[in-house]
């Protein structure tokens, strides 16, 4: 039995009457395919930490899960970093995991000496009230090496991303002052590979080298010495704690550039950038830039008044949505979202001058295919099965290169991805009024 769309959509709320993620209802309370806890943020970050020590405390599942996802040749595998676990019995739960934690420590110290440890508090021993931060000082003041506490509790968070977060703003604690030269830390990429981005070309080619990237492939050594590069470039709002930590720490400044789709907002970005960094702006950007605008006029003549849904993204998520209206006359009816943070603010504003559309929290697949033949989208941003989306005239726009862009690529990207699905869709309503079936559809005519 099926779920009835225009139900879940009477639950549902705008985003205009959203102040607070509590506000925000989701489309179904099982989701499916369910969201990822802190516990794989901090797996994410530290698992390419060269040299570290990941220890996961918590219940088997907890162990057995960061094992399997850590383990093997696949995206999750660890580089560099060793992956252990002090697994928490029905006594530790009861008593109190000190006593188990303590001869962890013991056992890993025996073993080898590593450069640092992150210690990784699941949901348990914080329900349960277990002082980690103090069992790892005992710890860190006897073996000598430094121990970090990532809190990972899954159960005030929607998504994976504090775990990144906060095993990022921990980091600092490895961090020492030294001579400062011109080059860069990339913080809150996540993903991807930034040498591989429009961004980092014109750094390399200004002389700026890039230092340190977390999350990314690094070391505890580049770490430690992450405060002698001239600037933080944040690409994402989770490296804000860590920047502004060594902000007050060692006077390192900071940029926000993230990936934005707007060509006027990407310029400004730019110009900040090289400011900051004490250098003239490219004359390369001009080119870029006229091209952008160009690009984005085209765009809109083909896409204005169509609509769409929309997940999260690995871009600036209400930056996307206020291009999305302003620039390209689209108009967004459902977006699934994470946050409603002050610094989207402005962005949201300029989405709400332009449509006003239907909120729900994480994504959730299951339900979501209930809406399609209720609001009919022209296009759907996100996740999903395409033929699905279809045969209900949605096109899904596929946006697989959004980890390795930062600059006026972004908005490329952004542009030939909707101009790829109109044309996919309109191919499919041409075959469907000719009665001819899709290739990736059985059974004959749709």
């Amino acid at each position: 039995m099926g779920m009835d769309g225009k139900k879940i959509l009477e639950r549902l709320g705008k985003l205009s009457q959203a102040e607070k993620m509590k506000d925000v209802k989701p489309l179904s309370y099982a989701l499916f395919p369910g969201y990822h806890c802190p516990l794989m943020g901090a797996m994410l970050t530290v698992n390419r930490i060269r040299d570290s020590v990941l220890m996961v405390l918590g219940p088997d599942e907890c162990s057995y899960y960061t094992k399997m996802a850590t383990g093997g040749s696949g995206t999750m595998a660890a580089q560099g970093c060793r992956v252990v676990s002090c697994v928490l019995d029905q006594h530790d739960v009861t008593f109190g995991a000190q006593e188990s934690l303590e001869e962890a420590f013991e056992e890993l110290a025996a073993e080898e000496k590593p450069q640092a440890v992150f210690l990784v508090s699941t949901c348990v021993p914080e329900i349960t009230g277990d002082d980690v931060e103090a069992i790892a000082a005992l710890a860190e003041k006897k073996h000598g090496f430094p121990v970090m506490v990532v809190h990972a509790e899954n159960f005030k968070t929607d998504d994976h991303m504090p775990g990144i977060e906060h095993t990022m703003e921990v980091s600092a604690r490895l961090m020492e002052a030294g001579p400062q030269d011109l080059s860069i830390n990339v913080l809150g990429l996540r993903l991807g590979e930034f040498a591989r981005t429009e961004c980092s070309r014109f750094l390399k080619e200004a002389g700026v080298k890039t230092r340190m990237l977390l999350p990314g492939p690094c070391s505890v050594q580049e770490i430690r010495e992450a405060p002698r590069a001239k600037l933080n470039l944040v690409v994402h709002p989770i490296g804000l704690p860590l920047a502004r930590k060594m902000q007050e720490r060692f006077g390192t400044p900071f940029v926000l550039f993230e990936r934005l789709s707007d060509p006027d907002r990407i310029l400004k970005a730019y110009e900040e950038l090289f400011r900051a960094l004490e250098l003239p702006v490219p004359t390369g950007l001009v080119p870029l830039y006229t091209e952008a605008l160009s690009r984005t006029q085209a765009a809109r003549t083909t896409l204005a008044g169509g609509t769409y849904f929309s997940g999260n993204t690995a871009l600036c998520n209400y930056e996307l949505h206020a291009f999305l209206t302003e620039k390209l006359g689209l108009s967004p009816l459902l977006l699934q979202i994470s946050d409603l943070d002050e610094i989207s603010r402005p962005y949201r504003d300029i989405l709400l001058q332009q449509a006003d559309p239907y909120v729900s929290r994480a994504a959730n697949l299951g339900a979501l295919k209930y809406l399609y033949p209720v609001l009919k989208p022209t296009y759907n941003l996100g996740a999903g099965n395409p033929m699905e989306m279809l045969a209900a005239g949605t096109a899904m726009v596929s946006m697989m290169q959004a980890y390795h862009v930062l600059g006026f690529e972004t908005n490329a990207m952004v542009c030939e991805a909707f101009l790829t699905a109109h044309d996919q869709r309109e191919q499919f309503l041409a075959r469907q009024k000719a009665g001819v079936s899709h290739p990736l559809m059985k059974g004959g005519p749709v």
